[in-house]
């Protein structure tokens, strides 16, 4: 079969053709045991895999289009299928198809009326919810929802539950957004950065971001149905979430299994006082996916846990499912870094300094790294606060001043959100998933992402192939940023697409500008630890008193709530007023 060629513009003469294996980019089996603390096989304990090919991953660039898949995949599950759903935070009123609810006398599908039928259909319900101190009320509606609806037809713990799971460390959070449901003999999985919440819906062009005037009538009806769901209080949200068929979705459902049946109890505060569960959760059948390829795309799940030697926990958070904690995310997302010869893209909600990540970005570059594009969200004031722009300019200002004309960062100027945890390198490699850019995220909170190779070549215009999924993906995100229809941005070089970001085009209209962050007061050391502390084992033990003590100079005349906001809800990104009623 011929490949795809997008209009060849010019030969490779300054630009390296990428490696399209899996094997050249992904974490070896031995690199994973190095990032679970060196004795903790993952396979053999959690059964997940290395890595695994012939997978169909499907991006989800804002929510709109992942609402609708997950709507679909969930009203698709019959009796004895299963729904299991990791959340930081979920909203049971908010509806998946706000646009077509206002065009039709049917109620809004909300996502507890889908659980709720789910149920009734004796489909298995499971939900692992972080007790999110920002979110007390919505987090207990859905906690005693679930108990009502299991109730109701007669469901033990074992097929309808949600666990309100406090195993973190101090001001640690469980940030993971992940589903897997069977539906239709099949299981399918979702991972990314787009939250179940408010502010989650909107489009890929974020109309309610684009000029009254200049929105075509499609563009006016989905702004309003933007702004129909409730907390709405942005005019767009950029996010990513990724949907996997294949092998790779076991992988998402070990996940998932290893936390739902460890054996540290969840929660020992009221009303969320939860055991750990005695009926454990039987591990996925390898029937459950299609024993054949359905796809080119390779997919490597990486995790984060934070090492269990906090005290929080009686014998260790996740002492069954992470032991000596899991760094596989920041492992494997260094390495690719440092396999970049053309282009690293990064599109994140936080961007802060993180030692190991700059180090990696520096060596590519050093080793003659092309472009650096960065497009990240500048802090809110509550954010702002405990220094956080100064750990933007930390880790970016150095790298703009020492490679001068290859590293941009920028920010959006249309108010829209930026929420995503994106990276692509050299349109041969991509993750996507519930990782920011902070140390928190690297090494501490509980996240989990999708790396994703695709082995279906296509010759880019630059003349050499690279990976299609990857090269569609990118040329999508840089579309949207720079106003630019994405068939336009395929048809160019990479220099010439770089360009766009710094400079007006007769095609479209840029949605960003250059960002440079200030350097104000930085974090001082104990309150580093909390708000954006190093998870890692064996590291700042003497500090561990002070710590939960929580007496520091540093946080005087701070507010409960303000402290609240930064260390436990970090990926909020919004007004406090409405989320924190319960607090």
């Amino acid at each position: 079969v011929p490949k795809t060629i997008y209009h060849p513009l010019s030969s490779p003469k300054t630009l390296t053709p990428p490696s399209l294996l899996p094997s050249t980019w992904f974490l070896t089996s031995s690199e994973l045991l190095t990032s679970t603390g060196g004795t903790f096989n993952r396979t053999s304990e959690l059964n997940i895999s290395t890595y695994t090919l012939g997978n169909e991953v499907e991006p989800f660039i804002a929510g709109e289009r992942m609402f609708t898949s997950l709507m679909e995949d969930i009203e698709a599950t019959s009796e004895g299928d299963y729904i299991y759903f990791t959340a930081w935070a979920i909203q049971p009123n908010i509806t998946l198809n706000p646009f077509e609810s206002l065009n039709t006398p049917e109620p809004p599908k909300t996502i507890l009326s889908l659980f709720r039928s789910a149920i009734n259909r004796n489909v298995t319900s499971l939900t692992l919810l972080w007790r999110n101190a920002l979110n007390l009320e919505i987090t207990r509606e859905w906690w005693e929802e679930m108990k009502v609806a299991a109730e109701r037809v007669g469901a033990g713990e074992d097929r309808a539950r949600c666990i309100v799971d406090g195993r973190t460390k101090v001001g640690g959070s469980h940030h993971q957004k992940s589903f897997v449901i069977k539906r239709m003999g099949e299981a399918v999985g979702y991972v990314g950065g787009i939250d179940v919440t408010h502010d989650r819906w909107d489009t890929g062009e974020h109309c309610c971001a684009v000029e009254e005037g200049e929105r075509d009538v499609q563009c006016v009806g989905k702004c309003k149905a933007r702004e129909s769901e409730p907390n709405n209080l942005r005019p767009g949200w950029e996010d990513v979430s990724v949907r996997i068929r294949g092998r790779a979705v076991l992988d998402v459902g070990g996940n998932f299994l290893a936390r739902w049946n460890d054996g540290e109890d969840p929660s020992s505060i009221p009303p969320y006082v939860e055991k750990a569960v005695v009926l454990k959760a039987p591990p996925m059948d390898v029937v459950d996916v299609p024993s054949d390829d359905v796809g080119t795309h390779a997919v490597q799940i990486l995790r984060t846990y934070s090492c269990s030697y906090q005290k929080v926990c009686v014998k260790g958070c996740y002492s069954d499912n992470a032991p000596d904690g899991d760094v596989s995310y920041l492992h494997g997302i260094t390495k690719a870094i440092r396999m970049a010869r053309n282009y690293v893209y990064i599109e994140d909600q936080y961007g802060l300094y993180q030692e190991d990540y700059y180090d990696a970005i520096d060596y590519a570059l050093g080793s003659g790294l092309r472009h650096v594009v960065v497009l990240i969200q500048p802090p809110d004031p509550e954010a702002d606060q405990f220094g956080y722009s100064t750990y933007q300019n930390m880790m970016w200002e150095p790298l703009m001043s020492k490679y001068p004309g290859r590293v941009s960062v920028y920010r959006r100027d249309d108010g829209v959100y930026v929420h995503s945890k994106v990276i692509v390198v050299d349109d041969a490699f991509m993750a996507v998933g519930s990782q920011n850019l902070n140390y928190r995220s690297l090494t501490s909170d509980s996240e989990l992402s999708a790396a994703v190779v695709d082995e279906d070549a296509v010759v880019g215009p630059d003349g050499f192939e690279v990976g299609k999924l990857v090269f569609e993906f990118r040329t999508e995100l840089w579309g949207n940023a720079v106003g630019v229809g994405k068939e336009e941005v395929r048809k160019m070089g990479l220099d010439e697409a770089v360009a766009l970001w710094r400079d007006d085009s007769s095609l479209g209209k840029r949605r960003v500008i250059e960002y440079s962050p200030e350097r104000k007061a930085p974090f001082g050391r104990i309150t580093q630890r909390v708000v954006d502390g190093d998870g890692r084992c064996g590291l700042f033990k003497d500090e561990d008193e002070e710590l939960e003590g929580m007496e520091d100079e540093e946080f005087e005349g701070m507010e409960e709530r303000e402290f609240i906001m930064v260390t436990e809800g970090g990926g909020y990104g919004g007004d406090i007023s409405e989320l924190g009623k319960g607090l």
